[in-house]
């Protein structure tokens, strides 16, 4: 009940407690225990173009930047962090991954990446011009900047093993409150999004009163996943909230100034920090803006998510689903393997 489930949201005083104790609770009890306690949570590379600029006074625009670069960019080649480590960038389905994949599709161009490799040969592109859709595991040389759609433990500690001697990796994650992950993947399933997803099977038929209860069963893998991710995440992962980067432009831009100090420091200049910030404020949902999350292949030819598919809900619709989240069953078994998995690639 609502009133169960405020208890519980007292209770638990941060998010690391709560997903240390998710792994010891029986399959919905996982689901509420995190939600309830994560509510409660609180050409020459743009990189040196930076630099450069840093050195220049009243900066009109990037034409200055340009200018800047030959005279002292060219000196700093061998500098380019992206060139230090690995870069992981990783989300859980319905946990924000079109907005995370977006905002770094709008930092790499900046960074000037060419190449990104993606796993399980899901997720849209993640840069603007360059070698994108290439599966990690089948590329024959190192690919630094990597996206994975479904995050796992495993992905991380087995590039952690992969970089350990080898200047190491850095990394982003998002995790959301799992209870909203459900009634968002319900939504987004019920209207027919990604017909080969299992997650989707047979949901267009279900009303919230059948098909909620389904997808918190069918979502369970894809929560414990996130969790056990978020446990093995530190040092090297940063883990951004979806309810703070998405709840106000300020959160969103302390978010993007977070990410960029850890995964850079000082290693970029402060200047280009800021462009990069002023570049994925189109991906803040507070301003109106239309950046790569709204339109057909992450350029402005068409509405909806840069594969095509409407990755947002109307709030009607969606406090429709939430309405029937005290369905769920407290004591259901665990969901099958194969409906939880959500793994079948598309056609």
């Amino acid at each position: 009940s609502c009133s169960w489930l405020k208890s519980i949201e007292k209770a638990q005083q941060s998010v690391e407690q709560t997903l240390l104790y998710l792994l010891s609770m029986t399959w919905l009890l996982q689901v509420a225990f995190f939600a309830a306690a994560y509510a409660a949570a609180a050409s020459p590379s743009q990189w040196q173009e930076g630099a450069a600029a840093e050195s220049c006074e009243n900066d009109g625009g990037q034409g200055l930047f340009q200018k800047s670069l030959g005279r002292v960019g060219r000196s700093m080649q061998h500098e380019n962090p992206m060139e230090k480590r690995v870069y992981l960038i990783c989300t859980a389905h319905k946990a924000g991954t079109e907005l995370m994949r977006n905002i770094f599709h709008w930092i790499f161009d900046l960074m000037d990446v060419k190449e990104t490799c993606r796993f399980d040969d899901t997720g849209g592109k993640i840069i603007s011009n360059g070698t994108w859709k290439q599966n990690c595991p089948d590329v024959d040389h190192p690919v630094n900047v990597r996206f994975h759609n479904h995050i796992s433990s495993p992905i991380i500690e087995s590039i952690r093993a992969e970089t350990a001697k080898k200047g190491g990796f850095k990394g982003v994650m998002t995790i959301r409150n799992p209870l909203e992950m459900v009634v968002s993947s319900y939504c987004y399933h019920h209207r027919g999004a990604e017909p080969w997803n299992a997650l989707g099977d047979n949901m267009t038929d279900l009303a919230p009163k059948e098909g909620v209860p389904e997808m918190a069963r069918r979502m369970l893998l894809t929560v414990r996943n996130m969790t056990h991710a978020f446990q093995a995440a530190k040092p090297e992962v940063y883990v951004s909230h979806y309810e703070r980067i998405t709840g106000s432009s300020a959160g969103f831009n302390q978010t993007i100034k977070e990410i960029l100090d850890f995964l850079w420091g000082d290693e970029i200049s402060h200047d280009l920090k800021q462009r990069a910030l002023d570049a994925t404020v189109h991906e803040d949902l507070h301003r109106g803006e239309e950046g790569f999350s709204f339109h057909v292949d992450g350029t402005a030819d068409g509405k909806m998510g840069n594969d095509g598919v409407n990755h947002t809900s109307d709030e009607q619709e969606l406090d429709e689903a939430r309405a029937h989240l005290s369905l769920l069953d407290q004591d259901g078994p665990a969901a099958p393997a194969a409906a939880a998995a959500g793994t079948k690639k598309p056609p």
